[in-house]
């Protein structure tokens, strides 16, 4: 069930806000009293320490976790509490770190379902011209027809990736969408992120551990240290700061 809303912003860029959300797994606060916004049409990238609320984050934001306390807005509208297909309905999406596909589907069969599960089928007669634009949007054309069974970690992302965009978000948030990718496949993605950017009116929050890239990325990036913000700002600003070196980046070679 969702909470009352709070006194909204004035800000008409904020897409979502984020006050002062906590969310507990026993004595454990996962989120400390965590507060930002997201504006509308940014790339926000994540990252911090391991264990530092990440993927917790991800999963209050899109409903399949639900915040013990504090306030999530999307869209003017309080959404804390909502499960979800609600929040898909709303136009939030997710990727997983491992990519979430059905294996005995069609790659064409796999994005489908994302558009049925965000749009339903009664979401109009262009449903399959929607389908086809978001396959030639991330590359998949070519393998549309394919099983996605024997397909290769890139692919499986790319299919996640396009079963996401196939639901019309407002919002995308990514669970490490790099991870398990050589350099070259590093630098496809990220390509194919910016083209995506630039083609849609999508805002997208990014959490990474490779920095470097998420730096290329992001207009802003939002540190967390034991599920509180310890930074958001520029990426430049962020990784020189010395309690982000101190806590996250130590003398390791950003990746």
């Amino acid at each position: 069930m969702s909470e009352p809303a709070p006194a909204t912003s004035t800000n008409a860029d904020v897409l979502m806000s984020l006050n002062d959300v906590v969310r507990r797994f026993g004595a454990l606060r996962a989120l400390d009293g965590v507060t930002f916004d997201i504006m509308q049409g940014e790339m926000l990238g994540v990252a911090g320490p391991n264990g530092a609320g990440k993927t917790t984050l991800l999963n209050v934001c899109t409903g399949v976790l639900p915040a013990t306390s504090g306030h999530i807005t999307f869209d003017g509208q309080a959404i804390r509490g909502m499960p979800p297909n609600q929040c898909c309905q709303l136009g939030i999406a997710r990727t997983f770190q491992i990519p979430q596909i059905f294996s005995s589907m069609t790659v064409r069969e796999n994005v489908a379902t994302g558009a049925e599960f965000g749009i339903g089928q009664g979401g109009g007669g262009n449903i399959e011209a929607h389908v086809s634009d978001v396959i030639d949007l991330v590359g998949l054309t070519p393998q549309q027809s394919n099983s996605v069974t024997d397909a290769d970690l890139l692919t499986r992302k790319r299919i996640m990736l396009a079963a996401a965009l196939a639901t019309r978000p407002k919002l995308l948030f990514l669970d490490e969408p790099l991870s398990g990718l050589n350099a070259d496949e590093v630098d496809s993605f990220v390509a194919l992120f910016q083209r995506l950017h630039a083609a849609l009116d999508l805002t997208f929050v990014i959490v990474e551990h490779k920095v470097r890239a998420l730096a290329d990325l992001s207009e802003r990036i939002l540190i967390l240290n034991f599920g509180s913000v310890l930074m958001i700002d520029t990426p430049e600003r962020v990784l020189s700061d010395e309690r982000v070196i101190d806590v996250y980046l130590g003398t390791r070679n950003l990746a």
